[in-house]
């Protein structure tokens, strides 16, 4: 199976046909920059000329609203359980609340009793996919060297062990980094630069490989 996840696209998906193909393509959010739910299904339907089934979280700069819509196109990751060719896959969208008052905060007090009412809160997990990285897991070091990602997501990935977290959020701390047994892949900013992760995993392998590559 090939993924390609690409996030804080901020209103830009000119370089979406440039993608290469894959088998999934996973949103982690930032779709617009401060816009509206019109604006996010707009991307969207930028998104949906390709032919690859696609999966979302939204982002701190989109409209909480717009989890309305991922839901009516039933492509929504955000506190659901999905499956796809056997990998479990969950989401989490928004942010952990910051010092900037973005669209789609949450205190991850917040998130933590939310994620205790979802089935399966504890059990294994393949694929965790959140705009906020996980906290101290160098996905969320921003230029001052400070961690600033979120404690829950980063208890989440020691409770549910999955093998691989797709994260976005924080731009400048893009990479492939290890945290408590996974690969946390943070592939900068898909807009206006066009940066992407794909990832490759067979089946049958316990673990996915993944890189980084830049749409030109």
């Amino acid at each position: 199976m090939r993924i390609l996840f690409i996030s804080d696209l901020h209103g830009e998906c000119k370089a979406i046909a440039a993608l290469p193909e894959a088998d999934l393509i996973i949103i982690g959010g930032d779709f617009t920059q401060f816009g509206s739910t019109s604006d996010v299904a707009a991307v969207l339907q930028c998104i949906r000329k390709r032919p690859e089934p696609c999966l979302a979280v939204l982002g701190n700069l989109d409209p909480a609203d717009a989890n309305a819509l991922l839901n009516e196109q039933d492509i929504s990751l955000h506190l659901r359980q999905r499956q796809f060719r056997g990998r479990s896959i969950f989401g989490i969208g928004g942010a952990n609340t910051s010092p900037f008052g973005t669209p789609y905060e949450w205190a991850d007090e917040g998130m933590a009793a939310l994620l205790a009412t979802t089935p399966r809160n504890s059990e294994p997990l393949d694929i965790l996919v959140s705009h906020a990285p996980p906290k101290d897991s160098g996905a969320d070091r921003i230029s001052n060297g400070s961690a600033v990602g979120s404690q829950t997501i980063a208890d989440l990935v020691q409770r549910r062990r999955p093998a691989l977290v797709l994260c976005g959020h924080i731009h400048e701390a893009a990479g492939i980094y290890a945290f408590a047994g996974a690969i946390v892949v943070n592939p900068g900013p898909f807009g206006p630069q066009g940066h992407y992760a794909c990832i490759h995993w067979p089946d049958g392998q316990e673990a996915p490989a993944a890189w980084l590559a830049q749409c030109h």
